[in-house]
């Protein structure tokens, strides 16, 4: 696993997650809309909501999801910035969220990190998981022990709300012991649950802790399972792993060929071997062509099926 990432997540991880149809006892044809795709719909049926009742918190936030992901419409970073400003002011808290991640955004005309890390605070402050997880980051960056302290507690809110990489960064820490006691059976504990939410780091990390039975019971084959699941997810460290459980048959049937397609497959990415070159190397032309054309074929799934 690469070390925790220091700094406001703002990309798939910002994504709002709007109750507002579960909360409400009628049908919402504006999430409704927005959830089937229909995001024209959802914007025409916000803006009834928000005409109706002025106070409507809820539909202007998902108007500001709208404008913001530019779904239907052309993208508006400060019309999205504008109709998360009213929503907060009217008590929203995935707005208040929504609001502080754009005010970290220079295309949102109204950057203002000062402002956005009290917003971030506040909805951190009123248990919103995603702005838990962005603070514990920003915490992290301290280097301050009593911050470390302060990350663990708003990761584990986030990790409670299924947030792969919260547990991710929970398990690090605990490996690392930092801000909470140094426990490798923690760390495989929170790696496991990462990898069950589809988090792919904790996959690898856990893939690995099981290989060596870190903190849990070592399993070769229960190792290689989790390697080749990430491996098919396109993660070049879990590609190199699984490669070389290939080349000497650990947790899985001996394959040179699978092996090197591996490692072809890993390489592409950067993570360079030289004992796999070796064996790719020693194999006969009609090996390395299979072995090419296996890594290949994945090689494009993983871009073809990448976010």
């Amino acid at each position: 696993m690469k070390g925790l990432r220091c700094g406001l997540v703002l990309g798939a991880l910002t994504g709002l997650a709007l109750p507002a149809a579960a909360a409400q006892p009628f049908e919402d044809l504006a999430y409704g809309a927005y959830q089937a795709g229909h995001y024209r719909r959802a914007q025409t049926e916000a803006l009834k909501r928000v005409e109706a009742d002025h106070n409507d918190a809820a539909a202007m936030t998902l108007l500001g999801e709208i404008y913001r992901q530019g779904l239907g419409v052309a993208p508006d970073q400060k019309a999205a910035t504008e109709w998360y400003e009213q929503a907060d002011a009217r008590g929203d808290i995935n707005a208040t969220f929504a609001l502080a991640t754009e005010l970290l955004d220079q295309n949102s005309g109204k950057r203002d990190p000062a402002r956005a890390g009290q917003l971030l605070e506040k909805a951190a402050a009123a248990g919103h998981p995603l702005a838990n997880y962005n603070l514990a980051l920003a915490l992290l960056a301290t280097g301050k022990d009593s911050d470390d302290k302060r990350a663990v507690a708003c990761l584990r809110i986030a990790a409670k709300a299924e947030i792969g990489d919260a547990m991710q960064a929970l398990g690090t820490l605990a490996r690392q012991g930092r801000g909470l006691p140094q426990s490798d059976e923690e760390a495989a504990g929170w790696m496991k649950k990462g990898a069950a939410a589809g988090n792919v780091p904790a996959e690898v990390e856990y893939a690995i802790m099981l290989f060596n039975g870190t903190g849990v019971a070592k399993d070769e084959e229960a190792a290689a399972k989790l390697f080749l699941r990430a491996a098919h997810q396109g993660n070049p460290i879990a590609q190199n792993r699984l490669a070389k459980l290939y080349q000497f048959g650990l947790g899985i049937a001996p394959d040179r060929i699978e092996a090197a397609a591996w490692h072809l497959a890993a390489r592409s990415q950067g993570l360079g071997d030289p004992a796999l070159d070796e064996l790719f190397d020693r194999l006969n032309p009609e090996q390395k062509g299979r072995a090419a054309r296996m890594a290949a074929s994945r090689i494009s799934s993983f871009v073809l099926t990448a976010p």
